[in-house]
Order: structure tokens, then C-alpha cells, then sequence
């Protein structure tokens, strides 16, 4: 049982990264329908439905008066989920797949950066170790194992914006420790919705009367399913995992996302699973479990016996 609860922060971890695998290629559709202003915007309200009515079930009592915590959800709800999503999917409107996959990479090492620079958290070797050997095996994952290919990338507008993304997600993180440590997981994913959907609103009016979006059935059902499984169960997911270990650790399974979408891809779509992903994607956990527990191995490390 003991082993089950520390393992459980980290298997919420990983389910939010299953949920962004979704997310990541239905926002890439989304592009050809709507603008990121309405995406952010549509998304937001539906998911805040879905929350409110957790919350009048779940509401735990004991919680401190809002105005205690009010700025800090206000730049929560600006960085990770208004900011965030709306400039991810500006982003997405204007650089691929796979410069979109190696911009998230980079999330991990933003975090221990961030967290370092503002926290003054100590950043063990370990960390920054792991973090490059996960960003390493996302490039073997895209470039399909040839450096070649790797090589011929080149970078935009849109990928800075990605990049920008990832260091707002990381803000987002290390804040939301801080208030969650009084309030619950539900509590605060619902109010950094409500408040980032006043944010995001003015801008998906803007694009409702400047553009024309279409709302088809199927445009309806992707924004059904980024709603329900992105902005309420990958946030709930993630938030009770950075609540239990901290931003750094948690971003370090931020590389888990491409390897989700292969993994569904090869599942679901039945594509087989090829020798270059299958290498890449051991990286990435090896990595990712470097950075996120190798502290914690170090010290459990036997100190030996002086002679």
C-alpha cells in the first residue's frame, strides 16, 4: 500500500502527459476551424461547467477565504491556463509536429531553471542530466534516427511561442505547489478556469466577429474531448502531482507526451512500433525518472564504510 501511494503522484503525471498526446494532435486540426482565442475560450467554458459540478459535490469546507489566494490564482490562471493554451495553440497555427514535440521537450529543463532562478531550489547534476537524456531521446523519436534529419529542421516564430508556452507551464507549476498546499486539487483547478475564462473571453469574441469559425459536429466533438480530458482531467491530473512532488519533478515527465502519442498510435491506429521510436522512448523514461527520482536514489545510496 505504501508503495502504491508514492508511485500514485507520478501515475497522475503520466495521465495528464496520455491526455496532452490528444491534445496535441487534435489542437493541429483544430487550426483549420477556429482561432486559438475561441479554441481557448470554447474549451475553457465547457470545461468550467464540467468542474462547477464537481465542486458543489466535492467542496471540501475547511478552505481559506479566497481573497487569501487571490493573486496567486490570478497569475496561475494567466500563466498555465489562459497563457498557456492560447499561446500553445497560436503557436500550433504556424509550426509543425515535430518542432511542436522537441518545443515541449524543452519544458523540463525551463522548470529546473525556473525553479532554480526563483525558488532557489538546489538542482542536483542528476537532474539536468536526466532532463538532457529525455530531450535527447524525443530528438531520436522525430528525427526516426537519423541526425540528418535532425539537422535539416528549422525554427520559427511559432516554435518561440512553443517555447514560451513551456516556460509559462512551468511558472504555472512551481505557483500552484504554493496554493495547493491550502487548498484542494479541485478547488484550485476550478478557480484558475473561471478566472483565466474572463481573460481569454474578450479574445474569443474578438475572433467570433472578426473571423469565420466553423462549427461543424466535428469541431464540436474535439472541443468535447479537449474539455472533459484536457482542461479538467489532465489539469486535475497534473495539479495532484505537483502537489505531492514539486514542480521540478513533475515537469520532468513532461517528454512523456510524445511517447504517448506513439504508443496510441501504434494501439489505436495500429502503425507498427519501429526500432527508432522504441530507442528513443527509453531515453525519454530513463530520463525522466533520472530527473525526477535520482535525488531521491542518491540519497537512499549506502555511504561506504571507511577503512
Amino acid at each position: 500500500m505504501t508503495a502504491l501511494r508514492r508511485a500514485l503522484p507520478y501515475l497522475w503525471l503520466n495521465l495528464a502527459c496520455v491526455f496532452w498526446a490528444g491534445n496535441m494532435v487534435i489542437g493541429r486540426a483544430l487550426r483549420n476551424y477556429l482561432g486559438p482565442g475561441l479554441i481557448v475560450s470554447v474549451r475553457g467554458a465547457m470545461s468550467l461547467v464540467v468542474l462547477m459540478v464537481l465542486l458543489r459535490f466535492l467542496r471540501r469546507d475547511d478552505e481559506p477565504p479566497l481573497r487569501e489566494d487571490f493573486w496567486r490564482l490570478c497569475f496561475m490562471a494567466f500563466s498555465g491556463v489562459a497563457g498557456f493554451q492560447g499561446v500553445f495553440y497560436l503557436g500550433l497555427r504556424y509550426t509543425g509536429a515535430i518542432n511542436a514535440a522537441l518545443m515541449n521537450a524543452a519544458g523540463p529543463l525551463a522548470a529546473l531553471a525556473l525553479a532554480y532562478l526563483v525558488l532557489r531550489t538546489a538542482v542536483r547534476p542528476v537532474q539536468w542530466l536526466g532532463a538532457l537524456l529525455s530531450l535527447a531521446g524525443i530528438g531520436v523519436i522525430l528525427s526516426t534516427g537519423s541526425f540528418e534529419r535532425l539537422a535539416r529542421l528549422h525554427f520559427n516564430g511559432g516554435d518561440l511561442l512553443l517555447l514560451g508556452a513551456m516556460v509559462l507551464w512551468g511558472a504555472y507549476s512551481i505557483a500552484g505547489r504554493a496554493v495547493m498546499r491550502r487548498r484542494s486539487v479541485l478547488s484550485v483547478t476550478a478557480l484558475t478556469s473561471a478566472l483565466s475564462l474572463l481573460m481569454v473571453a474578450p479574445w474569443g469574441l474578438w475572433e467570433f466577429a472578426t473571423t469565420e469559425p466553423q462549427f461543424t459536429p466535428w469541431v464540436w466533438q474535439a472541443l468535447a474531448f479537449i474539455a472533459v480530458f484536457v482542461g479538467v482531467g489532465a489539469l486535475l491530473a497534473w495539479n495532484a502531482g505537483v502537489k505531492a512532488v514539486g514542480a521540478s519533478e513533475a515537469m520532468a515527465f513532461m517528454n512523456m507526451t510524445p511517447v504517448y502519442t506513439v504508443a496510441l498510435s501504434t494501439l489505436l491506429l495500429h502503425e507498427p512500433m519501429r526500432i527508432h521510436q522504441l530507442a528513443g522512448a527509453v531515453l525519454v523514461v530513463g530520463g525522466s525518472l533520472l530527473a525526477a527520482l535520482g535525488p531521491q536514489w542518491l540519497q537512499r545510496a549506502p555511504v561506504p564504510e571507511s577503512s
